[in-house]
């Protein structure tokens, strides 16, 4: 594996980290009336797909984590 894809795959892990907790965050806020609220779930479900896609891409670039191996 090159070093080009292993970067891409550590930014693309990053990235969906960063996803994954600003979807935790909205699920935290429960202000609102049941339209933000539902509003703001919807919108977490779109950051944790998202964020599964990036997964996904880091995985078809660096199968397993070499960080993690070591």
């Amino acid at each position: 594996m090159d070093q080009k894809s292993i970067g891409k795959a550590r930014w693309a892990r990053a990235r969906a980290a960063s996803l994954w907790q600003q979807a935790d965050d909205l699920d935290r806020n429960h202000s609102g009336d049941w339209r933000a609220r539902a509003t703001r779930r919807r919108g977490a479900d779109r950051l944790r797909a998202e964020a599964a896609r990036f997964d996904g891409i880091a995985n078809r670039l660096q199968p397993f984590d070499e960080d993690q191996a070591a």
